[in-house]
């Protein structure tokens, strides 16, 4: 619905802002029933979206992008009564075609399809879609995500799986979703997981078991194939000429 608008977007970032302002996200010390409570609640509106008093709903996936994703972005830093324009780390800012994206993304998963966008270059959605990545990760068990691109360095220089990395890092120091990774931990893959030693000295694979896969297809659509999973990202379409074939077999 574009004709929908949001008022007071702030109602949507009460944890980001609250950050800000304190440095944490939780006031309650660790341990206490109002904090695993805090934390509860935070994962149903990452997942289930959130409804603010006054009646507008945004999707899990926008809620947990605005509040556990700092991006690089444009601020605007006054000093000594100059105003200057710089890039820094800072969570993102509301947007209604932000909005409308994350809400597009809902309907198409809850109607069994596909989504395709088509859009300006510089609009920020590798941010959005690494968001998206880590969502899952942290916060839906066994869960699969991957990343497509016709090279690998459409995922490893400044792309989407270098964002999700970025934002795995802040998550696991600022949160309580914090996951060891240690049986898949490199560059292209995160699976969130731990060994365990068993009675009988077997090592045993606990933990969350979801995971983040960046698959380079490189002039074979194949590379695609049988790879089941709760999201799929195809990074740098524009520049991906094996796109239609290995659409068509995913």
């Amino acid at each position: 619905d574009f004709s929908k608008k949001i008022k007071n977007s702030d109602k949507f970032r009460t944890p980001a802002l609250t950050y800000l302002a304190s440095g944490s996200y939780c006031a309650y010390p660790k341990g206490t029933t109002e904090y695993y409570n805090f934390w509860d609640q935070e994962v149903d509106r990452c997942v289930n979206g959130y409804t603010a008093e006054d009646g507008d709903y945004i999707t899990g996936y926008n809620y947990f992008y605005l509040n556990y994703c700092p991006i690089q972005r444009l601020v605007y830093i006054t000093t000594n009564g100059e105003t200057k324009k710089v890039r820094q780390a800072a969570f993102p800012d509301f947007y209604d075609y932000d909005y409308y994206f994350f809400q597009a993304v809902e309907e198409a998963e809850n109607q069994g399809k596909h989504m395709v966008l088509t859009k300006a270059r510089r609009k920020g959605y590798s941010y959005k879609t690494a968001s998206m990545l880590c969502r899952n990760f942290f916060l839906i068990p066994n869960s699969k995500s991957y990343v497509y691109a016709s090279n690998k360095q459409y995922l490893t220089e400044d792309g989407n799986l270098t964002k999700a990395w970025d934002y795995m890092d802040f998550i696991d120091a600022n949160t309580a979703w914090g996951k060891k990774r240690q049986v898949a931990n490199t560059a292209m893959r995160k699976r969130a997981s731990m060994l365990v030693t068993d009675e009988f000295g077997n090592k045993v694979e606990m933990g969350y078991k979801s995971e983040i896969m960046g698959v380079s297809v490189k002039d074979n659509p194949n590379a695609v194939r049988g790879k089941a999973a709760k999201l799929i990202v195809w990074e740098e379409g524009g520049s991906f000429k094996e796109l239609k074939a290995a659409w068509e077999i995913a």
